[in-house]
């Protein structure tokens, strides 16, 4: 056995395991079109369980029942083209909304987690960015929130068969 010291569940995890997020890539399709979003700087995805309460007789618990899910999110980053902006004329000109798609991977060399895609489809954003700039040190940016209307785990981590 070499020296290295081996992460895996009920010991401890190795630092080096963590996933830093400065390995992730994000990529647009609109209209069949890839567009590698380069100017992305965050990116956040979860699943929203809606839930009843469902009160019986016998037990003094109040238990939830998931009655449906949505998807939802948040999109930003550095503000280099006019895209969004082409995108979103259309519709306030009465033509149809943007729905696309974002495929995420992530994957740090140095983690023995290994890579993980995901593929989330029918995404629309909430707000538009046109300009977002003040008289100070900084660099145009934006940021949106988003709902999606699915997921596809395309490829999981697998370096941890926990």
């Amino acid at each position: 056995m070499d020296n290295e010291q081996v992460s895996t569940a009920g010991q401890f995890l190795n630092g080096r395991d963590a996933i830093s997020t400065k390995d992730a890539k994000v990529f647009v399709t609109i209209n069949g079109k890839v567009l590698p979003m380069i100017e992305a700087n965050k990116f956040s995805a979860k699943l929203e369980k809606n839930k009843e309460d469902v009160q019986t007789l016998g037990s003094r618990w109040k238990h939830k029942k998931v009655t449906s899910v949505e998807g939802t999110g948040t999109l930003g980053g550095y503000l280099i083209t006019s895209n969004w902006a082409k995108y979103a004329l259309p519709y306030i000109r009465g033509g149809k909304d943007l729905y696309f798609e974002v495929t995420l991977t992530i994957e740090d060399s140095t983690s023995k987690a290994g890579k993980q895609t995901l593929h989330f489809s029918g995404v629309n954003l909430d707000d538009v960015p046109f300009a977002d700039f003040e008289a100070d040190d900084d660099v145009m940016q934006w940021e949106s929130d988003f709902t999606f209307e699915d997921v596809e785990l395309v490829e999981p981590f697998t370096g941890f068969d926990i």
